[in-house]
């Protein structure tokens, strides 16, 4: 009869071996999760550089499409505004509401579900919503320049021979506030932009001392921490050989200044502070924006790309550095892409750089317009509007 010899230690080599197989499983599942991040990254990475040859018209306009016709994307939908008027309408082209005018040269401004429209040198001012006219503005003196706020917040700077008043209204139509611009004492106002909640402005000046170019960039506050400000002025930040043409807010709490060769970061919602300046060994060539970006241009001679874009947060962290080579008109956002046309010729890049679409159109090309819906574009060219899909 056989005799069998009893282990004292076989449940210890059991749960080793119980534990080894779990090991094993445990690693193969890290690997198969592994690999499976890497193939939806790689997906990923396809689709946000995928290449498109061709496109699709999905609706098209004839009457009324010309060079001085603009589309914008505007609270889900475009704003087609021209010097007859502005029109809301679907991405289909299926217009909400039109408001007629009559003007020589139409300032557009836009923000949030606002836009403000009004003839350069013009004294009445026109402000829509995405349900149609809200209100008209009449001023003293013929506008220059004109910003909206997201909330409907209108700023305004008029002139009158060689005097320039500021005027802020609520989007009642009511005066928050007024004044002149103290030429002698601030400067010729290069640039301005209004915080969402139109709390904040901002204010870019250009003056000269003793031969040398200067800028004052000041903050005005007209909520409760401006009041005990004298012009309401909560703070200032004088640059010497600077000018700085572009200012912008992101929100209600973010701004962002840029110069020629320096781009300023400041930050609070009631006085504004320097949190960053960026430095630039190029001069900047141009400046785009979209909600949450920054496009800034460089000039990049004797390299393979004339251009080099440099893309930036708001914060002024650097997320992205490409080549641009092509001699464009126009440059701007397209969601995560960088669409840049001039002549006949369009390019459309990833923010790694690749070119996704090289297209050369019969017509000269007045506007391309990113809409809403993905690879989907307003194209403007010679008396036709199109809404046209990359494929």
């Amino acid at each position: 009869m056989p005799k069998f010899k009893v282990v004292k230690d076989g449940p210890k080599d059991i749960k080793s071996k119980i534990a080894a197989i779990r090991e094993r499983l445990g690693l193969r599942g890290i690997i198969i999760a592994v690999i499976v991040l890497i193939a939806i990254l790689l997906g990923i990475f396809l689709f946000l550089n995928r290449r498109f040859s061709d496109y699709d018209v999905i609706e098209s306009q004839t009457s009324g499409a010309n060079a001085s016709v603009r589309f914008t994307s505007f609270s889900k939908g475009i704003l087609r505004s021209s010097n007859d008027g502005v029109s809301y309408l679907k991405d289909n082209f299926e217009t909400q509401w039109t408001q007629g005018f009559n003007m020589q040269k139409a300032l557009i401004d836009i923000s949030g579900d606002y836009a403000v429209a009004v003839d350069s040198g013009g004294t009445d001012i026109y402000l829509f919503n995405k349900d149609g006219f809200v209100k008209k503005i009449e001023v003293n003196y013929g506008v220059e320049q004109i910003r909206v706020s997201a909330k409907g917040n209108v700023f305004a700077i008029t002139a009158s021979k060689d005097k320039r008043y500021m005027k802020y209204y609520n989007s009642n139509g009511d005066l928050i506030a007024e004044g002149m611009v103290q030429l002698k004492k601030t400067g010729y106002p290069v640039n301005f932009d209004i915080s969402d909640d139109g709390r904040l402005l901002m204010m870019s000046y250009l003056y000269v001392s003793n031969g040398i170019s200067k800028t004052n960039v000041s903050f005005y506050n007209f909520d409760e921490a401006g009041k005990t400000e004298i012009d309401r002025i909560v703070a200032s930040y004088e640059y010497d050989n600077a000018i700085i043409p572009e200012v912008k807010f992101f929100g209600n709490d973010t701004a962002v200044a840029i110069g020629d060769s320096s781009a300023y970061i400041f930050t609070g919602a009631s006085k504004p502070a320097l949190q960053k300046t960026i430095e630039f060994d190029k001069e900047v060539q141009s400046v785009f924006y979209d909600n949450d970006k920054i496009g800034i241009v460089f000039a990049n001679p004797g390299e393979e790309n004339p251009y080099k874009v440099q893309v930036y947060k708001p914060g002024g962290s650097k997320t992205v550095d490409i080549g641009i080579d092509i001699d464009y008109s126009d440059i701007c956002f397209a969601g995560e892409n960088i669409l840049a046309y001039n002549g006949n010729q369009c390019k459309l890049y990833s923010e790694l750089g690749f070119c996704r679409f090289d297209y050369s159109f019969d017509n000269r090309i007045y506007q391309i317009a990113p809409v809403s819906g993905g690879a989907r574009y307003v194209l403007v060219t010679g008396d036709e509007a199109k809404v046209i899909k990359l494929k």
